[in-house]
């Protein structure tokens, strides 16, 4: 990526500015074509050829840009893709008539571009961007109160519903990252959110089993009646109830579930504990 960002610099970097009367000229076929309407393709032919000429002299501009930020998860190369966007959108959006330098106006366009990129893609889930705007209102929105607002009073002010206004603040909360370096105390002392994670090859009671479901097809039949109506619910049946309902003695019930556990242990021993 570093390769690529660097001989993306160098390219730009050849591409010869323009002066103060070229960019006003640029500026206005780009706004003929744009108000001109359909129907006209010589009109159109020089409104893009100066629409191109107009952004790739200001793709410098944009890379200054987005050097200013930073952003852990967001390489700098899709910082700038983002940025050009909103270049685009300037050059089609300028009216020279104001007065005002193209880089002047271009400016707030390639910042929106790319601080809107990095809220939709800087985090580590991604949420909608009318979410997270919505959410940074809430937000200056309480900070900006003396006293706490209460959720009725935020979707007065926001002109939302309480629901929606609930659901966005319930997204933000559980959506926002945590380190799992982090500390939490507990009796025992202080630990890691990492260290409060089972490893893989120990599943919870419930994962492990539905896995141990799936190997009892490599059982007979009755032992897999037997182990199902043992240990398949809360209340684990006794072996006189159990051989009630399979019409066998308590005697052989006993026998088919050791038996069945043996074949089971001698499967799983080298899953569990490899090596």
């Amino acid at each position: 990526m570093a390769d690529a960002l660097g001989d993306y610099l160098d390219a730009v970097s050849r591409i010869p500015l323009l002066t103060p009367s070229e960019e006003v000229h640029l500026a206005q076929r780009v706004q003929r074509w744009q108000t001109g309407g359909p129907g006209a393709p010589t009109l159109e032919r020089a409104g893009r050829r100066a629409l191109n000429r107009m952004v790739q002299a200001n793709l410098r501009l944009v890379v200054s840009i987005a050097r200013r930020y930073h952003c852990a998860t967001v390489e700098r190369m899709d910082l700038i893709q983002a940025g050009n966007l909103g270049l685009m959108r300037a050059v089609e959006k300028f009216d020279p008539t104001r007065g005002y330098r193209f880089s002047t106006y271009a400016f707030w366009w390639i910042r929106q571009a790319i601080s809107r990129h990095l809220r939709e893609q800087g985090g580590t889930i991604r949420l909608p961007s009318e979410l997270i705007d919505l959410a940074a209102r809430v937000s200056q929105l309480q900070n900006a109160s003396p006293t706490p607002l209460s959720l009725r009073q935020l979707a007065e002010t926001l002109g939302e519903t309480e629901t929606r206004l609930n659901h966005v603040l319930t997204v933000r909360q559980r959506c926002h990252p945590l380190s799992l370096d982090r500390l939490t105390e507990t009796r025992d002392g202080s630990c890691s959110l990492l260290d409060s994670i089972p490893a893989p090859a120990q599943p919870d009671g419930l994962d492990d089993y539905h896995w141990l479901h799936s190997q009892l097809a490599g059982l007979d039949p009755r032992e897999q009646a037997v182990l199902r109506l043992r240990y398949g619910a809360p209340e684990r049946p006794s072996y006189v109830k159990v051989a009630r309902r399979t019409g066998l003695s308590r005697e052989q019930v006993q026998r088919i579930e050791r038996g069945a556990l043996r074949k089971l242990r001698a499967r799983l021993t080298p899953v569990l504990f490899p090596g």
